[in-house]
């Protein structure tokens, strides 16, 4: 099968599950290529046909061109199916006859949906017609959790719909060596560190966590945010802390020395399409507290098998950090958590394991479309 990916998200959870989709697709036979701005890196890309995609979604100017590329890009790889990943993608390929996607099987994947970035009002509303008038227009919807499915149903949109979870390559987080020795490599200079990890935005919660680390940080612990952004708003609502308890280290190639390192990740977003970070650290046998966002329930606690972090009301930040708190105070606790967050990635979020409902769902498309 020919399938074209769809990204204008080059850093951070999309990129890392377009790595392990892509390279899973190529092992089995299809012909991949992506459609991404250029700062995504070719690295984990191996047999991958990358285009580069001249979009900045900041900057409306950008996406005239965008069309243009995105349907030269149809024209020359002839896909089986379209792949759009994230709002902007499903935005752009869903105009079918601006696009270029007319009559191609598309599947929209929205990573957290759209009409979330806004709490309330008008930008709102029309988020979410847009959303109802664009499923119309998609043969299929992929999700990384169940909760983002049953999110659109409430909305209306009855579009068949599969919930994939995130591909890892669960070997890529393991490691041998001793915590204290990623904890020296990462100038974390506290006995115990909690890492937060994820761009500054406000999507991902770091201001609530600050400013309740701020009004009372934890012991001998270092909190350390890793991503890129703009730290001035952060900084400005713990002024005490910054740069002592609290350490931002900026945009990171690899992720994984500071997963090591950390005895336990935190996740305070106030909204998420399962944020592959929490599989990344489960993999590395790390903990999780998550506050109540989409998919978290599914990656760390839901089913059968012994959960591997803790999940608290969404927003309640004083909760999470009184859980990082009960794990840093009992190792057991810890490494019992951590053992089972493992072996739940492994049952769970496998790349073979995830594009197998992938290449069903595409399937499923080509159906549709036909």
């Amino acid at each position: 099968m020919r399938v074209l990916h769809v990204s204008e998200v080059s850093w951070g959870g999309i990129p890392s599950l377009l790595r392990d989709f892509t390279a899973e697709q190529v092992r089995r036979g299809h012909r991949v290529s992506l459609l991404i701005p250029t700062p995504m890196p070719d690295q984990g890309l191996a047999g991958v046909h990358r285009l580069d995609w001249a979009i900045d979604r900041r900057r409306p100017r950008t996406w005239p061109r965008a069309l243009t590329q995105l349907r030269a890009a149809i024209r020359t790889e002839r896909p089986d199916v379209v792949h759009l990943h994230s709002a902007f993608a499903g935005f752009l390929g869903r105009l079918p006859f601006l696009a270029g996607t007319a009559g191609v099987p598309l599947v929209y994947q929205p990573h957290a949906w759209s009409f979330e970035i806004h709490a309330s009002g008008r930008s709102r509303r029309l988020t979410e017609t847009w959303e109802r008038t664009a499923s119309r227009r998609t043969d299929v919807l992929v999700t990384n959790c169940s909760d983002e499915v049953d999110q659109g149903r409430e909305l209306g949109i009855r579009t068949p719909a599969y919930a994939l979870g995130v591909p890892l390559d669960v070997e890529r987080f393991h490691s041998q060596a001793d915590p204290a020795h990623w904890k020296a490599r990462a100038g974390v200079q506290q006995p115990r560190m909690l890492l937060c990890l994820g761009r500054l935005t406000r999507q991902k919660g770091q201001d609530l966590l600050v400013r309740a680390w701020e009004a009372e940080p934890l012991p001998d612990t270092e909190l350390l945010l890793v991503g890129p952004g703009d730290t001035a708003p952060y900084q400005a609502l713990a002024p005490t802390q910054w740069g002592s308890t609290i350490r931002w280290v900026g945009d990171q190639t690899d992720v994984r020395p500071y997963l090591w390192a950390c005895d336990a990740l935190v996740l305070p977003s106030r909204y998420e399409g399962t944020a592959v970070v929490v599989a990344e650290a489960m993999a590395c046998g790390r903990p999780v507290v998550a506050t109540r966002a989409n998919g978290v329930h599914m990656a760390i606690t839901d089913g059968p098998a012994d959960p591997g972090g803790v999940v608290v009301p969404a927003g309640d930040v004083q909760a999470l950090l009184v859980e990082a708190g009960r794990m840093l105070d009992d190792e057991d606790y810890r490494r019992t958590l951590g053992a089972a967050g493992r072996r739940r990635v492994v049952g769970l979020f496998t790349p073979e394991l995830v594009v197998d409902r992938l290449d069903q769902a595409y399937d499923r498309a080509v159906e549709a479309a036909r």
